[in-house]
């Protein structure tokens, strides 16, 4: 049995409502006062959005960018990145989104990989960019003298809206590029969640997170509200007071964010109407306690890859359970149809293990600047003349109701904080580092990667080779893709095939603290008992990186929310500042001194004016 979703109307090549310009355009002309974006106590109103986007385009079209381009984009969520994105759109360019997070080195990578024209930087931290680079405040700034009217023109619903990069198996980061048209099939005509101008959408996701494309257009494509969390690393209380101060109905987290946010802001949730999760397998225990404490929300198991557009299927969650067992991915959203095939492309049975493809709308283009890659995963329908299939990789069957059962992966991909990583691309960076002849990269428990290496040089210096690789690896990784324990064997265990026998490489190793990397005062101990609480097994060194240790951005947000009931000025982003034991505790014990220092030196300021003033 095959699963087909008919297309929704309208949205279709050719049609102008299949572009994102002319949804928003539509959006601005029927709630052109009502608020757009919110962010913190600073609203924008529909009008002003439109505005001030058509100004950007104005200027970027005066500084040589033009339809078809491709603009990269480095910045969080923020009002100005909203503009920026709005502008691009306008004048037909495609927006590129870089984690402002990442190493220099790899942000100018991804730079380089997706051709782009400009650089719109909010945070200035790639140096020497490979393409022009225009401070995005500063632009915004500039873009106040040009006119306010619309760029004449508009892309078509096959043209690129953004160019999105994933890990690649071939040890390159793939740039998927997306339409207008699967956008828009995303948060039009839909079912799976509501969306119509009153709904509030929660945006705390990463732009170059594909959950974002959800948040933002699914409020502003409707005349609804987008509620933008502030701050470069928001903390589970920010989120909270988000939605709370905001009055938020809709949100999406990751799997592990929804799980941390169950466990540590379950009151907050309780004036959602939608609460999607997804990213990664949803823990049936977690959304037994959200069903349970929310009554009045609809919880979505959301799946789907970057390159069907965020969501692929989607299942709403009944009250009263799903019989048990993992949580189902449910069936395809509207303009998206999904095939199980086998190892001959040919449909397997109901309750078979089949590979998911899937087809419709929202399939991506391709890989931008990559035919080959492109050909080899956005394959021919065999059943539907002229269709393309985007193979997911992902083993799934039909349930006897029709939902689907995600059963893994077929290939070596894993998922580090919601996001997807290839083995492959990470064992390519280490193998760059001189002295390093091979390397594996497999997953040990708690989804903590392990690095392996083999050195050119028979007399090479484990300890040393182990230090170059984890220095490359920072310096040319983010940090989710960077090994917690680098192993330099001098030779890799083979199998019968002459293939690395995974199985036999060393297992993560727990190395007891010595008397100079040992806790030595309540502070560090204290943080030392939150830090293995968190990632589940004993840390080795209070001087050591939390990322070296295998902890995850995740294990960092839960951490900081157990850190603040004790230090609760503490922000999120402290951790990541200082990210070691003995600095975070160092970091804690001095900021109330220098919290007293700034205090004092006010005061000291207040009283001179105060004499100043008086009368002589």
């Amino acid at each position: 049995m095959t699963t087909w979703n008919v297309p929704g109307a309208g949205i279709v090549e050719g049609h102008a409502d299949g572009t994102i310009v002319h949804r928003f355009a539509l959006s601005v002309a029927a709630a052109r006062a009502r608020e757009a974006l919110r962010q913190g106590d600073r609203t924008l109103s529909y009008d002003e959005l439109d505005r001030r986007s058509n100004q950007l385009a104005h200027l970027l079209r005066r500084r040589g960018a033009d339809r078809g381009d491709v603009i990269a984009l480095q910045a969080c969520p923020s009002t100005q990145a909203l503009i920026a994105i709005l502008a691009i759109l306008k004048i037909g360019a495609a927006y590129a989104p870089i984690d402002p997070s990442a190493p220099v080195a790899y942000g100018n990578s991804l730079l380089r990989d997706c051709h782009a024209r400009f650089l719109l930087s909010a945070v200035g931290r790639i140096a020497a960019p490979s393409v022009p680079m225009l401070e995005l405040t500063e632009a915004i700034a500039l873009a106040g003298s040009e006119s306010d009217a619309a760029i004449p023109g508009e892309s078509r619903p096959s043209d690129i809206a953004y160019v999105m990069h994933t890990s690649g198996s071939t040890g390159q980061p793939k740039a998927v590029a997306v339409p207008h048209r699967a956008v828009v099939r995303l948060v039009t005509d839909q079912t799976y969640a509501r969306f119509a101008s009153d709904e509030v959408f929660l945006h705390a996701a990463p732009l170059a997170f594909d959950a974002s494309t959800f948040e933002i257009w699914g409020a502003l494509l409707h005349g609804a509200q987008c509620a933008i969390v502030e701050g470069e690393r928001s903390s589970l209380k920010q989120i909270a007071d988000a939605i709370r101060q905001h009055k938020v109905t809709t949100a999406w987290f990751t799997a592990g964010l929804f799980n941390l946010m169950v466990d540590h802001q379950l009151d907050a949730l309780t004036g959602l109407r939608h609460l999607l999760a997804g990213g990664d397998v949803l823990s049936p225990t977690h959304v037994t306690r959200a069903l349970s404490a929310l009554p009045e929300c609809q919880l979505v198991n959301g799946y789907g890859p970057t390159e069907n557009t965020t969501f692929t299927c989607c299942y709403r969650i009944p009250h009263d359970g799903w019989g048990g067992g993992p949580v189902p991915i449910g069936t395809p959203i509207r303009g998206t149809y999904v095939r199980l095939l086998d190892s001959e492309m040919r449909e397997v049975s109901d309750g078979e293990v089949g590979m998911l493809y899937a087809g419709g709308l929202g399939v991506a283009s391709g890989y931008l600047g990559d035919p080959a890659q492109s050909a080899a995963k956005f394959i021919a329908d065999p059943m539907r003349a002229g269709a393309v299939l985007y193979e997911t990789g992902d083993l799934a069957r039909r349930r006897p109701d029709g939902n689907l059962d995600f059963l893994g992966r077929r290939d070596r991909q894993v998922k580090i904080d919601g996001k997807r990583v290839e083995p492959g691309e990470i064992e390519d960076i280490l193998r760059q580092c001189p002295g390093v002849a091979d390397a594996v990269v497999k997953t040990a428990r708690g989804s903590a990667l392990m690095g392996y290496v083999t050195p050119k040089a028979a007399d090479c210096e484990s300890d040393r080779l182990a230090s170059e690789v984890r220095a490359h690896a920072a310096a040319a990784l983010p940090a989710h893709m960077r090994p917690a324990q680098l192993v330099v064997l001098q030779e890799f265990p083979l199998n019968a095939n002459g293939k690395v026998d995974h199985d036999r490489l060393p297992a993560l190793q727990v190395v007891p603290p010595t008397a100079e990397t040992a806790a030595d005062n309540s502070t560090e101990r204290s943080l030392l008992a939150i830090f293995q609480r968190v990632m589940g097994r004993p840390v080795t060194s209070v001087d050591a990186s939390f990322f070296d240790l295998g902890a995850t951005s995740l294990n960092l947000v839960e951490a900081h929310a157990e850190i603040a009931r004790t230090w609760p000025a503490v922000k999120l982003v402290t951790l990541f500042q200082h990210p070691s034991i003995r600095a975070l505790a160092r970091a804690l014990t001095e900021a109330p001194r220098a919290a007293d220092a700034v205090a004092q030196r006010a005061q000291q300021r207040a009283e001179a004016l105060r004499r100043l003033r008086r009368p002589r």
